[in-house]
């Protein structure tokens, strides 16, 4: 982020409030009076917890995602292709809406959009990653998890059809 705020005040509030109105929604379709006849057995009761709880992670996941500063990154500091670490060219012009792509998470299928990046040396087009990014085994991941670096702070990484 070096050196900025990751959200602006006045984004951080909104967001916070986007998020306390999912959660108070939540909390309403578990505790609703109208669902209490199909909540008899634990089983059901777990499972719409779980439902819930996996909507809101991924509500989180997609925000905090949107909020990072490699959605648009700096022309100054273009993204390295995450095979031969070469500076990458601009696919999407500014004006343009970010590309999008779905994707599956521990939380559930969320929406990632970002600026596409392509590398004249390789021939590939990518989506805007971290300048350490590097290919692993078939999934993009910091060059640390890609060496099975446990210290990476990496979580696992979702592979292919997983």
């Amino acid at each position: 982020m070096e050196g900025q705020p990751f959200l602006r005040r006045k984004d951080r509030e909104a967001l916070r409030e986007r998020w306390l109105l999912r959660a108070g929604q939540a909390f309403e379709r578990m505790f609703a009076e109208a669902n209490q006849d199909h909540l008899v057995t634990f089983t059901q009761r777990e499972e719409l917890a779980c439902l819930l709880g996996e909507e809101l992670s991924a509500f989180l996941l997609e925000a905090h995602a949107a909020a990072d500063s490699q959605v648009r990154p700096s022309e100054r500091q273009p993204p390295a292709c995450p095979k031969c670490q070469a500076p990458a060219e601009r696919v999407t012009k500014r004006q343009d809406q970010l590309p999008e792509r779905a994707l599956t998470t521990d939380a559930g299928e969320i929406t990632l959009r970002r600026e596409q990046w392509k590398c004249k040396k390789c021939r590939i087009v990518f989506f805007s990653v971290r300048p350490q990014a590097a290919l692993g085994d078939g999934a993009l991941q910091s060059g640390g998890a890609a060496k099975g670096d446990p210290s990476s702070g990496q979580g696992r990484v979702v592979q292919g059809g997983q």
